[in-house]
């Protein structure tokens, strides 16, 4: 029987070993997310989300990065989630819950639209939803208003509260909240910017003669949507519309390196598609690209 030093000594063994076997989970999550290991702004700042019951969620974790995007700033709100669970596209599909921000407000600067990553989908038996999983971001940029422009060190009060859907067997409404003080110079010399220059990357592009969407068209619950392009390899399509539209998974009608044609079981809210804009992320092995395009009413999408 162990008398009460040497009980003490064996807990002190066991507790360091176990903060060394910590010690390389950690360095590995930071290897698998390609950040450098003495990248100071990954240890800060994370935020675990709480239910609408108050209470924590250790399913995933977030954090506000910042740095330049053409020019402008912009924050990445970077969102990693445990396996198994995802989040939600901003038209989440048959069932979900889209992002929501409540930012506060500020005398200094105004906020962009979001601008998301092209989506994954996921089987649902309801339909298909659309999000993400794993390790993502949402960029959100910002525009400073009149001579803070040229205020480098003033600092500014940054507040967001961030509600989406965390789902695995179940989906849970959750919610981040941050409260950051930063300056112009802060997000100017950002330690993330070159972390964040090759996330946006990812981002959808505006659509090219490369990869488009040529037409689509209604019909007898059917969006005929066909697919442009040069060295088409295996492009996917993913439709946004209004609250309440359904789209199934696209089924290929016909495919060639420049045209690819699919048929999308699809119910919209309001009755009919024709004559409606819907927004459009289209990707192939060459990237992906983002496009709005009215529907058309006929049976068939011609070559």
């Amino acid at each position: 029987m162990l008398d009460k030093k040497s009980f003490l000594i064996l807990a002190l063994v066991f507790m360091l070993s176990g903060m060394g076997l910590a010690s390389q989970s950690y360095a590995s999550e930071l290897e698998r997310f390609d950040i450098p290991l003495n990248s100071p702004s990954f240890y800060e700042d994370w935020q675990e989300p709480t239910s609408l019951y108050g209470k924590p969620l250790e399913v995933a974790k977030a954090k506000l990065v910042t740095g330049i995007y053409e020019g402008q700033p912009v924050i990445a709100l970077r969102l990693i989630m445990s396996a198994g669970w995802h989040s939600y596209w901003y038209f989440p599909g048959a069932a979900g819950i889209a992002p929501r921000f409540e930012w506060g407000a500020s005398p200094y600067f105004s906020v962009g639209e979001p601008l998301f990553l092209p989506p994954k989908r996921f089987k649902e038996p309801g339909g298909p939803t659309y999000g993400y999983d794993g390790d993502t971001v949402i960029f959100i940029p910002l525009t400073f208003k009149g001579a803070f422009e040229n205020r480098d060190e003033t600092a500014f009060s940054l507040s967001l509260t961030l509600t989406l859907g965390l789902c695995k067997d179940i989906c849970i409404p959750a919610s981040f909240t941050f409260s950051e003080h930063i300056t112009l110079k802060d997000i100017r010399n950002s330690l993330d910017q070159k972390w964040v220059s090759n996330a946006l990357t990812a981002l959808p592009k505006p659509s090219n003669d490369e990869l488009f969407v040529k037409e689509i068209s209604f019909f007898e619950n059917n969006l005929q949507v066909a697919i442009a392009g040069e060295n088409l390899t295996r492009p996917d399509v993913f439709i946004a519309g209004r609250d309440g539209d359904f789209f199934d998974e696209p089924e290929i009608v016909s495919k060639s390196s420049t045209l690819w044609i699919f048929s999308v079981p699809a119910v919209p809210v309001d009755g009919d598609f024709s004559g409606r804009v819907l927004e459009f992320v289209v990707q192939d092995t060459s990237g992906a690209v983002f496009q709005t395009r009215r529907v058309q009413s006929k049976k068939s999408v011609n070559e």
